[in-house]
C-alpha cells in the first residue's frame, strides 16, 4: 500500500480512497494460477495427475457434489428436494439428484471419447468436502490460514461454473454465435460431436478457475450464522444475486453467496473490513435474501434440510431464472470506442422467462430464434 496520505494522487491518476488491513499478510491472488501457495500448488499437481490416469467407467456425472448435498440430508442418503418445473416437493437420493449421464464426457487428443474429468472432479470434491466442513464449523476466524482462503476462492469459482445452468446459459449464447458466423462458431448441437458442449464447457471451469478465484480471494469473508437452520440451497449453489432483474458481474456483486449448510452461508463480500472473516448471526433481512436468491437463482431444484420442507415454496410458479441477455454498445470491454455502423455486443445474464436480446437495427446481427427453445 503506498504510502501517500489518503485522498492523494499516485502516478498515472490513481487516487488512494481508503485503506483497509490485509489479515492475510500476502497479496491474495494466484496471478491467474501462476502463483500458488503450498496446499493450492498441490491441488493443481493432482488436477494435472489425473489427466494422465486411466479412463474412468463412471457414466453418472454429479455437477453438484454429493458430499455437498449431504449437509441438508435428513439420513444421509436423501433430501428434501422441490422441482420447480413439475412444482413438487419430495425427498430424493442425494445420488439421483443434480446428475447427468455423461455431462462431463469429452474427446480427448487422439478423437476418442473419454470420462476421465469425472477423475478430476473427484479431486475438486475432495477439496470442496474439507472447505465445507471448515467453514460449516469455524468458531473463530483467526485459525484460517492463507491457504485455506485459496481453497475457498477456487471451491467457490469451479462450484460456480461447473452447473448444468452455466452449460444452459453457454449453448443459448452459442445459438446467437452460430447464427452470426457458422463457420467459426460450430454449433454446441451437431449430432455428428455430440460431446462438443462437455469439452468446450469442461474445458472452460478448468482454464478459468484461478482467474475466477482470484475474484473471489480479494473479497471478505462473512460467515452468516442461523441456529435455527432456515437456510436452502439449490442446484446452482454459488449465487451471485440478481439486481432487480440483471444479474451483475462477480466485480460488481455486492455479494457471492455460498449456502454450506442449513445453518451456514458464505458470504463474500465486496467491502473489505479488514479481518480474516466475520461471523453475523443472521436475522430476517439475510435470510430472506438467501431465499430469494436461491428462487432466483435455481436452474431447476431447491433443496431444504428434514426441519424446513414446510417452507418449501411449492404453491409459487417459478416461470423466470438466468437468461442470456445480449445488447448492443458503442465500447468494447476495454472502453474503447467503436465507430459507426459498428457495435459490440455485450452478454450479460438477466432473470427473465426468456433469453433478452435487444440488438441494434443496423442489419449487423442475425436472428437466432433457437435460443428460445433453451429458456
Amino acid at each position: 500500500m503506498p504510502a501517500d496520505p489518503e485522498g492523494s494522487t499516485l502516478g498515472g491518476g490513481w487516487r488512494v480512497t481508503s485503506r483497509v488491513r490485509n489479515p492475510w499478510g500476502q497479496v491474495p491472488l494466484t496471478a491467474g494460477g501462476r502463483s500458488l501457495p503450498g496446499s493450492a500448488q498441490t491441488y493443481m499437481e493432482r488436477l494435472l495427475d489425473q489427466q494422465i490416469a486411466p479412463d474412468t467407467i463412471s457414466r453418472r456425472h454429479h455437477y453438484v457434489p454429493q458430499t455437498y448435498l449431504k449437509k441438508w440430508s435428513f439420513d444421509g442418503k436423501r433430501v428434501w428436494t422441490l422441482d420447480t418445473a413439475a412444482h413438487r416437493a419430495r425427498p430424493l437420493g442425494i445420488k439421483d439428484v443434480c446428475v447427468e449421464e455423461n455431462f462431463y464426457r469429452v474427446v480427448g487428443p487422439g478423437g476418442l471419447p473419454h470420462n476421465r474429468v469425472e477423475l478430476l472432479f473427484g479431486v475438486v470434491d475432495s477439496e470442496l468436502r474439507r472447505v465445507q466442513s471448515l467453514f460449516s464449523d469455524l468458531d473463530d476466524p483467526d485459525v484460517l490460514e492463507f491457504d485455506d482462503l485459496i481453497a475457498l476462492g477456487v471451491t467457490v469459482a469451479v462450484q460456480r461454473m461447473r452447473t448444468l445452468q452455466q452449460r444452459r446459459i453457454q449453448r443459448q449464447y452459442n445459438l446467437w454465435l452460430h447464427a452470426q458466423n457458422p463457420e467459426d462458431w460450430p454449433s454446441f448441437d451437431d449430432p455428428t460431436a455430440p460431446h462438443r458442449a462437455a469439452g468446450i464447457h469442461t474445458q472452460a471451469v478448468f482454464t478459468g478457475m484461478w482467474e475466477a478465484a482470484d475474484v473471489m480471494t480479494t473479497r471478505q469473508i462473512e460467515i452468516w450464522h442461523d441456529p435455527q437452520g432456515r437456510f436452502m440451497t439449490c442446484d446452482a449453489p454459488v449465487l451471485v444475486p440478481f439486481d432487480r432483474t440483471r444479474r451483475p458481474s462477480l466485480e460488481a456483486a455486492p455479494y457471492v453467496l455460498w449456502p454450506v449448510s442449513p445453518h451456514r452461508v458464505v458470504a463474500l463480500a465486496r467491502d473489505s473490513q479488514g479481518e480474516k472473516a466475520v461471523i453475523h448471526e443472521a436475522g430476517g433481512k439475510r435470510i430472506g435474501a438467501v431465499r430469494e436468491a436461491v428462487e432466483q437463482g435455481r436452474e431447476r431444484m431447491i433443496f431444504a434440510s428434514g426441519n424446513q420442507r414446510d417452507r418449501l415454496p411449492t404453491t409459487k410458479l417459478f416461470r423466470r431464472r438466468a437468461q442470456v441477455q445480449m445488447r448492443c454498445t458503442d465500447r468494447t470491454p476495454h472502453g474503447e470506442y467503436v465507430p459507426p455502423p459498428g457495435c459490440c455486443v455485450e452478454q450479460s445474464e438477466t432473470f427473465s422467462a426468456a433469453p433478452d436480446v435487444n440488438l441494434c437495427s443496423q442489419g449487423l446481427h442475425v436472428p437466432a430464434p433457437a435460443m428460445w427453445e433453451l429458456s
